[in-house]
């Protein structure tokens, strides 16, 4: 059998169990509860797109529209506008997802171990809270799917039509999904003002001077050309670039890489026009979800990577060490940055308090809000964390990526007063898909992981009840 021919079969059987299994388990949620808290708002809505009432909009709703639309796409005139087929949406999202986790991933590593990349495709399938909302009618998983394909695209940089239309309905889904196009720019315009700075007479990389006018001046230098490059290479190149006012930036500027940054520009003009326009980046309840400053959802953000990230953190647990102790003074620094924004900045949304249906809620009140130094107590954890990441991501990443990465994860979290495990889902992917080529051994354990949280979430899902008073059935507790 052809090697892609064996991808595929690979491909096609871990597709077809991982849907026959996903189907029953969707089937037990529907039969188990028929609206699971926000589908109190989502459903209606997407009842009423299916039936062609574009007019109707609920305030509570915060998102624009995508997952509405997609849906009255396919369901009303094919199929009866209901509850489970709302939710069959985000189901087959799944399955599209899959598919494009296995592309990405043999584009990343190669055509290396094809079962080995299925099985790492599967694995982010069922990253446990996205694996969940799988089964349910939240903007989630279709956002991811438009998410997946835009970068898809990206990676080739061609079908720069189809690079605009998945990213302008990657935020149609959820407009966060902006900083990850703005992230994906960023990382374009590095990578060529970095690149374009390593020429001949550029004196910050090497003592030859060379007069400006002189043609050599102008020429790439092949021998300071890197694959990775670090801040030092971004100081001598904004250095270089501001002493010759970027001439050779656009010099090097080709007319492929025009194109693909204005598709980006038009994207993100767009939703700069429509946030004018809106006065806030969310529709409908503002109220709820004001922007304000709250730096230590960085910091959750690093408790989740350590939970789904768990293999990955063991597979580096010595290296990390290693690096920690290499490292002592930024180490102190850290501690003594950590200390100061969770002691001024740790802010407790309302709902957060109130809402006994997400396991945060449990989380924060016997831990963080139980415990006066819990926040102190957690530093630690933290720093090893933030290094563990770095530990993974510095042999197969440069500050191109990392640093529009770093600027986007804090616009998408850290202007957010509520903690809501959805929303480290989309950073933690980006991420994962960059990680260090892992061994099989990381990808096996990383699949049983996954399935024994899954198993637990689910048994807490159908085994316990909540009562509410404004609700005749009970309500389930969900991420």
């Amino acid at each position: 059998m052809k090697p892609i021919l064996k991808y595929y079969a690979i491909l096609f059987v871990v597709l077809t169990i991982y849907l026959n299994i996903s189907k029953y388990i969707f089937d037990k949620v529907y039969d188990t509860i028929q609206i699971v808290i926000d589908e109190l708002f989502h459903i209606p809505q997407g009842i009423a797109y299916c039936e062609r009432n574009f007019t109707y909009w609920d305030p509570k709703i915060t998102t624009l529209p995508g997952l509405y639309l997609i849906s009255s796409a396919f369901i009303g005139q094919h199929f009866p506008c209901n509850t489970y087929n709302l939710r069959l949406v985000n189901l087959a999202a799944s399955c599209i997802n899959l598919m494009l986790f296995s592309s990405i991933l043999k584009y990343v590593y190669g055509n290396t171990n094809y079962a080995k990349t299925v099985l790492q495709a599967l694995n982010l399938t069922i990253l446990p809270p996205l694996y969940f909302f799988s089964h349910v009618y939240y903007t989630d998983t279709l956002s991811l799917t438009f998410l997946l394909a835009f970068s898809r695209l990206c990676l080739v940089n061609r079908y720069k039509i189809l690079i605009l239309l998945f990213g302008l309905m990657s935020v149609m889904m959820r407009q966060t999904n902006i900083v990850w196009i703005a992230m994906v720019f960023g990382h374009k315009i590095l990578d060529i003002f970095i690149k374009s700075s390593r020429v001949f007479g550029n004196h910050f990389l090497s003592r030859t001077k060379l007069n400006s006018q002189s043609l050599i001046a102008k020429d790439i230098d092949k021998s300071m050309l890197k694959r990775y490059y670090s801040l030092s290479d971004l100081f001598v190149a904004v250095m270089y670039h501001i002493t010759t006012c970027s001439v050779t930036f656009f010099k090097y500027l080709t007319l492929h890489d025009m194109l693909v940054l204005l598709t980006h520009s038009i994207t993100l003009t767009s939703f700069a026009v429509f946030v004018y326009k809106n006065g806030s980046i969310v529709l409908g309840d503002k109220s709820a979800h004001e922007a304000t400053l709250h730096i230590p959802q960085m910091l959750y953000f690093l408790i989740f990577y350590g939970i789904f990230g768990l293999p990955y953190v063991l597979a580096k647990f010595f290296s990390t060490i290693k690096l920690i102790l290499s490292n002592k003074v930024k180490v102190i620094i850290f501690a003594l940055l950590f200390a100061a924004v969770v002691h001024y900045n740790t802010i407790v949304h309302p709902y957060l308090l109130a809402d006994n249906r997400h396991f945060t809620f449990y989380v924060w009140n016997r831990w963080f809000g139980k415990y006066d130094y819990a926040k102190y107590a957690t530093i630690p954890a933290y720093i090893f964390l933030l290094f563990s990441l770095y530990d993974n991501l510095r042999q197969q990443n440069c500050v191109s990526f990392l640093l529009p990465y770093t600027v986007s994860l804090f616009l998408g979290l850290c202007l957010q007063q509520m903690i809501e495990i959805r929303y480290f889902l989309i950073p933690y992917i980006i991420l994962r898909l960059r990680f260090n080529r892992p061994s099989g051994t990381v990808v096996i354990f990383e699949f049983l992981w996954y399935l024994s949280i899954n198993a637990a979430m689910y048994y807490v899902f159908f085994s316990k009840e909540v009562m509410w008073k404004d609700f005749d059935y009970p309500q389930r507790i969900i991420w």
